[in-house]
């Protein structure tokens, strides 16, 4: 009964081995195409389906209400994706000082996908968060989009270039009961091409719009 089980064992092993001598090949490229796959498909999900997307970072708690841009700025931004509707959609990460702990790294990463694939057009940021971004080549210079010469008091600068915006003073965050208004905005850069691209030129029409309205003072 022994010499039985042992040599279905024996054979069973045999056809494994077999199979992978001759088909390992195959394998490992089957392999290598589904995680390039899964990784196309993870970066496509990753962008949402928006006509302006708002990374919206802060180390203290927000509450729901007090974010909705929709209702704070109705019939603002124009529908790029030509669904019939015009919606802003907030993607709020909470990231605090310690990046040890887990969430706080696993809202970094998140941060970081974002930056990566174009999850968000416009950045607004806390002083910690502010402090982090900075540091990534990641933010197009404001005078791409703005006569930055209209807002020199609200301009921050990276080596004489102006690259954000001081949400300091802000007369919508005031009305939307922001609990800080210590805020910074910073526009993601535009990529080789999508200046002829009708979408992302609305979806940066979009986003100028929005902080023209944030930086409008009280």
């Amino acid at each position: 009964m022994k010499s039985k089980e042992t040599d279905r064992v024996n054979t069973w092993r045999d056809t494994i081995e077999n199979f992978w001598y001759y088909h390992k090949v195959a394998v490992i490229v089957i392999i290598i195409g589904i995680l390039i796959v899964g990784v196309l498909v993870t970066q496509h999900s990753s962008r949402l389906v928006t006509d302006l997307n708002i990374s919206l970072v802060t180390a203290e708690d927000l509450l729901e209400e007090s974010i909705n841009f929709n209702e704070a700025l109705p019939g603002l931004i124009k529908d790029s994706n030509k669904d019939g509707e015009a919606n802003i959609t907030i993607s709020y990460m909470l990231i605090g000082q310690d990046i040890e702990k887990e969430e706080n790294a696993n809202q970094l990463n998140s941060l970081e996908q974002q930056l990566m694939n174009n999850g968000a057009t416009l950045f607004i940021v806390d002083s910690l968060n502010y402090d982090r971004l900075i540091k990534k080549d990641a933010f197009c210079p404001l005078d791409t989009f703005f006569d930055v010469a209209l807002y020199q008091d609200q301009i921050l600068y990276r080596n004489d270039e102006a690259i954000a915006f001081s949400l300091k003073g802000s007369k919508v965050l005031r009305e939307m009961k922001f609990i800080n208004d210590d805020l910074y905005a910073l526009l993601l850069f535009q990529r080789p091409g999508e200046e002829n691209d009708p979408v992302r030129n609305i979806e940066y029409q979009n986003a100028v719009a929005v902080l023209s309205a944030l930086l409008e003072q009280s």
